[in-house]
């Protein structure tokens, strides 16, 4: 087992570092100018060309980018915008997107697997065909869409406001009050942000469940008289999960990349706003180090997708 997740992460380095050179490639193909968006247009030319030898904009492609590895690596990267220091906004918006997207997960696998284990037992039943239609709705339906409809709705009936990560009346109020409020504010955006991720891996989950169950060993367990709790949920699980463990590489991104959208609509405070204020204000350094922070997430993602397939799968080790 050591000897595979070292071959792992020996993959994954020429990885990153083809996914830095796409991420400065693009950003840097891409129409604007951190110097013209961050300077009035009336400024003269002059000032433009000392401001872009300050930020090293006009060397050559290849130099800059060997100086923005230089300054990821040392943690010396600035904003454009304000000159902060990158890697100190992004450590003080880092915590409440690990929040979001922890809690978006929980909600999907607490969800999604029971799901698709009580739809595969009741094949083409009136339930199995309901959660089928709310899983394709689930999909198709847009997250941003459905946010600014939950939005309304919950300032309509309940009257309290949802945008941001917490509520600005709370001087003097109690522990418990100030819990309730936190809670009450991350609960939509998760719901939001895990919809998508319930519906396919519950879709997923309702497939790899039925080919279990028509394996020998599953009739004959049924034919011994076990409960049906213990049938699926103990003897056809494990080899259900196979498939899931796989999709958990694909969640992360799936995850990363909406909390954009749901970050944005409903004022989060994470990287994920923080990524799409810096693309409005063609801010490179910020969004070069979050593209390869998210990269890096994604391949731990994957790489613990591997492992957990390799502990349910001993043959995995040995290819």
């Amino acid at each position: 087992m050591v000897g595979f997740i070292i071959k792992r992460l020996l993959q994954l380095i020429p990885t990153l570092f083809g996914i830095t050179i796409i991420s400065f490639a693009v950003i840097h193909i891409a129409p604007g100018s951190p110097v013209g968006n961050t300077l009035n247009p009336k400024v003269p030319p002059r000032v433009i060309e000392q401001m872009k030898k300050n930020y090293d904009l006009d060397k050559p492609l290849s130099v800059q980018y060997v100086l923005w590895i230089k300054r990821l690596i040392t943690g010396k990267l600035y904003s454009f915008k304000d000159g902060k220091p990158v890697m100190k906004k992004i450590k003080e918006r880092l915590p409440a997107t690990i929040v979001l997207n922890a809690v978006a997960s929980i909600i999907i696998f607490s969800l999604a697997i029971p799901l698709g284990i009580f739809s595969a037992a009741r094949q083409y039943s009136f339930w199995d065909n309901t959660t089928t239609f709310f899983a394709y709705l689930g999909i198709s339906i847009p997250s941003f869409w459905l946010a600014y409809l939950l939005i309304l709705a919950t300032v309509k009936i309940f009257g309290f406001p949802v945008l941001g990560i917490r509520s600005f009346f709370l001087e003097g109020a109690s522990t418990l009050r100030i819990i309730y409020d936190r809670i009450w504010h991350l609960t939509i955006p998760s719901i939001i942000l895990a919809i998508g991720g319930i519906a396919v891996i519950s879709r997923y989950m309702r497939s790899s469940m039925l080919e279990v169950i028509r394996q020998d060993y599953i009739q004959t367990a049924k034919a011994k008289g076990l409960p049906e709790e213990v049938v699926y949920y103990k003897h056809g699980l494990r080899n259900a999960l196979l498939p899931i463990i796989t999709l958990f590489g694909f969640l992360v991104p799936s995850l990363i990349s909406g909390s954009v959208i749901i970050e944005t609509v409903f004022a989060w405070p994470g990287i994920g706003r923080l990524a799409y204020q810096a693309v409005l204000s063609r801010d490179y350094s910020v969004v070069m180090t979050i593209n390869t922070i998210s990269a890096t997430l994604v391949l731990i993602g994957n790489l613990v997708a591997d492992i957990l397939y390799a502990v349910a799968d001993p043959r995995i080790r040995y290819r």
